[in-house]
Order: C-alpha cells, then sequence, then structure tokens
C-alpha cells in the first residue's frame, strides 16, 4: 500500500508539467519537468512515452528500463521506438540502449540498432537521431534492404 501511495503522489505532481504549468523559474530550458522528481540514479521500469503531433500520436517509445543520468539526460534500456507516419506506415526502431540529451534533443546509441518500415529495413553499429530536426544517422557498416515492390516486377511482355 506504502508503494501504492509514493506512485500515485508522484503521478500526481507530474499532472501540471503535463498540462504546461511548470512553475516559473523550477525548470532549466534543457531540463525535463518529470526529472525533477526522480534523483539522478533513480530507475524507472516499464515506461511507455507517447508523442503527439496534431492531435494524434506519432511515435512511441517503449523501454524495459529508464535511468536518470542528470536533470537533463537519461539512459534507456530495451528499447521499442515506433514512429506513425500520417498514411498509416510504422517504422519500429529497436535497439538494447540509448542514451538522450533534453539539452540538445538528440538520441545516441552504439548498440547494434534496427530499422523497420514497410519500405525498407536497416541494420547498424550506432545511430544518432534529432527529435527536433526528425532526421537520423545510422553508422556503419550499415546493412539495408530496400522492400520496394517496384523492384521486383518483371518488365510487361516478358
Amino acid at each position: 500500500m506504502k508503494h501504492r501511495f509514493a506512485i500515485l503522489c508522484t503521478l500526481a505532481a507530474l499532472v501540471p508539467f503535463a498540462w504546461g504549468q511548470v512553475p516559473k523559474g523550477s525548470v532549466a530550458e534543457h531540463e525535463f519537468p518529470g526529472l525533477q522528481l526522480l534523483p539522478p540514479g533513480s530507475k524507472v521500469k516499464g515506461i511507455s512515452l507517447p508523442r503527439y503531433e496534431n492531435h494524434r500520436v506519432s511515435a512511441l517509445l517503449i523501454a524495459r528500463l529508464m535511468e536518470i543520468a542528470t536533470r537533463s539526460e537519461v539512459k534507456f534500456t530495451g528499447i521499442k521506438a515506433e514512429l506513425y507516419a500520417e498514411n498509416g506506415e510504422v517504422t519500429t526502431v529497436t535497439c538494447e540502449q540509448a542514451a538522450y540529451d533534453f539539452r540538445t534533443s538528440i538520441v545516441t546509441s552504439d548498440a547494434k540498432p534496427a530499422v523497420e518500415s514497410p519500405r525498407f529495413s536497416a541494420r547498424g553499429t550506432g545511430v544518432t537521431f534529432s527529435t527536433a530536426d526528425k532526421i537520423g544517422v545510422l553508422r556503419g557498416p550499415v546493412h539495408t534492404v530496400v522492400k520496394n515492390s517496384a523492384f521486383n516486377k518483371k518488365p510487361k511482355g516478358k
């Protein structure tokens, strides 16, 4: 019962942050509001973080473990990220470990990430992804398979 009360208090404290009512001066520009509630070294198991754009879910991050490294950096273990395109396509990125820095809005990993989409699949030795710019670089060597059905069609008349 004691643990449930602590979790309830933590969630209640996060509500103002979720609605954008962060008290002025309480959070630096490069810090994530919820991290003030958890000291560095804290670990949270089984997280799911959705991202919304224009009133629709555009991405979902699921991780086995999130560790608070500093007030502006977190580390994830056992990651699965789903990116939802407006046309309904889902791209899935998996990786065993990654770090996210709120100051730079950059995710980095050297833990052999894999990308799966309806159009291609790719595996590399590392990744750097800017959540602000929505641009990423898969570091190599990289193995990519293009799944474009146009490549598989036979020419007409043959």
